[in-house]
C-alpha cells in the first residue's frame, strides 16, 4: 500500500481538510511519485528521517495506508499536519498555486511532523527538523539554511514562515 491521497474517498476528522479537486491530484500524485523516487534514489532521506523522534523512514512514511493527503482550500500557508505524529495532513491552494515543486516540499515538510518533528520552535518558527528534511531530501541546500537566503535553483525557500 502506500500513503493515501483525498479524492473524496476519504472524510477527515480535521475542520477543512477534503478530497483533492480534480484538476489538483496530477500535482500531488507526482509529489507522491517523486518522494518515492527520493527514497530510492537519496539513501540521506530515509537516514535523516530514521533520526527524526518517531524514528521511521521516508520509505516508511510513504507506505502507511492510514496516513491521509488532503486538499485545504483556504489555509494561509502551504500545509499542516493535524498534529505531531499525526496521519492527517493538508496540503493548501498557496501550495498548489506555486508548482508542484512546493507540493513536494510541503509534503515532505509535513511527513516530518508525521514522524514526530515539532511543528514550532521555541520562537515560533518552522521546526527546523521538519525544515532539515528538505535538505536530507535534495530539495535544497544547507547554505539556504544558514543564510537565510534563498536559492531559486532549489524548491526549498528559507524566506517562506507560516
Amino acid at each position: 500500500m502506500t500513503m493515501q491521497i483525498n479524492i473524496g474517498d476519504h472524510t477527515s476528522s480535521q475542520a477543512g481538510y477534503i478530497a483533492f479537486p480534480s484538476k489538483h491530484r496530477p500535482a500531488i500524485r507526482w509529489a507522491r511519485t517523486k518522494a518515492q523516487w527520493i527514497t530510492r534514489n537519496l539513501p540521506a532521506a530515509d537516514t535523516y528521517f530514521k533520526g527524526l523522534p518517531n524514528g521511521r523512514t521516508l520509505t516508511e512514511l510513504l507506505a502507511d495506508s492510514s496516513i491521509w493527503v488532503n486538499f485545504h482550500p483556504t489555509m494561509p500557508h502551504f500545509g499542516e499536519t493535524n498534529q505531531v505524529g499525526g496521519k492527517e495532513i493538508a496540503i493548501s491552494i498557496t501550495s498548489l498555486r506555486i508548482g508542484r515543486w512546493t507540493v513536494l516540499g510541503t509534503l515532505i515538510h509535513e511527513l516530518a511532523h508525521s514522524n514526530g518533528a515539532p511543528i514550532d520552535d521555541a520562537l515560533g518558527n518552522p521546526s527546523p527538523l521538519a525544515e532539515r528534511a528538505l535538505l536530507a531530501c535534495g530539495l535544497g541546500k544547507q547554505s539556504e539554511l544558514t543564510s537565510g537566503i534563498d536559492d531559486p535553483s532549489t524548491p526549498y525557500d528559507p524566506t517562506i514562515r507560516r
